[in-house]
């Protein structure tokens, strides 16, 4: 069939037509015939993206099985010369959508590190890995899944950043507010003492400074009850007054709570230093749009928080809520004669080596060492 003869087009470029609107560059590539479409690419640049009736690129002709076997090195072709990996036909269908239901896994390979979107959705709503498990190109769809895991996660991951930013702006209003509380508190101690002829209150001050390279523990009663013996061990061991001074100077006190602990092995579990904002921040996903927001008991206004579940958002916001899992407990020597085994119900009174030969069994099964 002789094809016809377009003038006079928009980009002001002679394209010759099918009854289709395939121009010569669609036919290339709908057969595959490789030279043609390095020498169209390169005389016409203006057909790289030209559409048919349907809205189909030379980029979407590329995806049919009369192409084989120059299908993946006419889509390199293509790409080389400009051509758009996400554009879509009239029905949507990007090229990654056509490679996926086609099974063409080394272009698909090819769009996807060119970076074509795994996520685009045709006009009925399905993916590209959609429609590689409809047609059942199991290799497609190992591969496109394993990409959306991918960009599932670097969204996340993205998301928890800002959950991240969202936690210490709010943990440092917190502290602004229980600031500004203790400020409006001592004015208005300060103006009741002064009022009632009162002195001051004054920041209690410890009778003895302790070094930080103190070798003996003294204790707390200790400390307190004879201050004389306490500055006596601290000028024995500075070498003298002059050093007690120099000591005392230069290195910051030490809690007088609570005298010096050496720990030996496990360390205990501390308390989070980190206010709770179980009291100050709400979270909750809107009934209408979906999206998760937030608001503080200082602002009653709803604000948009970052697009991760309630759970994930809860979890990075209120960690007094969602204690760990480890513990130092964890990780404390265990006899093995004591450890349960799993295939004994609780509670059954076994010997001491069954129990033990059944624990050896355990670990050293086959893939555990």
């Amino acid at each position: 069939m002789s094809p016809d003869v377009a003038v006079g087009s928009h980009e002001s470029l002679d394209v010759s037509v099918h009854r289709q609107g395939l121009s010569a560059l669609h036919m290339a590539c709908l057969y595959g015939q490789l030279a043609t479409v390095h020498l169209l690419g390169e005389s016409r640049p203006g057909w790289i993206n030209s559409s048919d009736h349907q809205g189909r690129r030379p980029v979407h002709m590329i995806m049919s099985p009369q192409s084989s076997p120059n299908t993946s090195s006419c889509l390199r072709s293509l790409l080389e010369h400009g051509a758009d990996i996400n554009i879509t036909t009239d029905s949507g269908a990007t090229p990654l959508h056509l490679a996926a239901s086609e099974g063409l896994l080394e272009c698909t390979e090819i769009l996807v590190q060119a970076g074509a979107d795994v996520l685009a959705q045709d006009n009925m709503g399905f993916t590209p890995l959609d429609l590689a498990r409809i047609w059942c190109r199991r290799g497609v769809a190992r591969y496109l899944k394993s990409c959306m895991w991918q960009k599932d996660k670097e969204k996340e991951m993205k998301q928890r950043k800002l959950v991240q930013a969202l936690y210490s702006d709010l943990v440092n209003l917190v502290k602004l507010n229980d600031f500004n509380k203790k400020t409006l508190i001592d004015e208005k101690m300060a103006e009741w003492a002064n009022k009632k002829g009162f002195p001051l209150l004054k920041d209690f001050s410890p009778r003895v400074l302790v070094s930080q390279y103190h070798t003996q523990c003294l204790s707390s009663d200790q400390s307190t009850s004879n201050p004389k013996q306490a500055k006596h061990l601290l000028k024995h061991q500075s070498g003298g007054p002059q050093d007690d001074r120099s000591t005392s100077t230069k290195r910051p006190p030490s809690s007088p709570s609570r005298p010096w602990t050496i720990f030996m092995g496990l360390q205990p579990e501390q308390p989070p230093r980190e206010p709770d904002l179980r009291d100050s921040v709400t979270v909750w996903r809107d009934s209408r749009s979906r999206e998760p927001k937030y608001s503080t008991k200082w602002d009653r206004t709803p604000r948009p928080a970052p697009d991760l579940p309630l759970d994930i958002l809860e979890r990075v916001l209120f960690p007094r809520a969602f204690p760990s899992r480890i513990s130092p407990r964890c990780f404390e020597p265990q006899d093995v004669v004591e450890v349960q085994d799993r295939g004994h119900p609780q509670g059954r009174s076994t010997s001491p080596w069954t129990e033990v030969a059944m624990h050896l069994v355990e670990v050293l099964e086959p893939g555990h060492y």
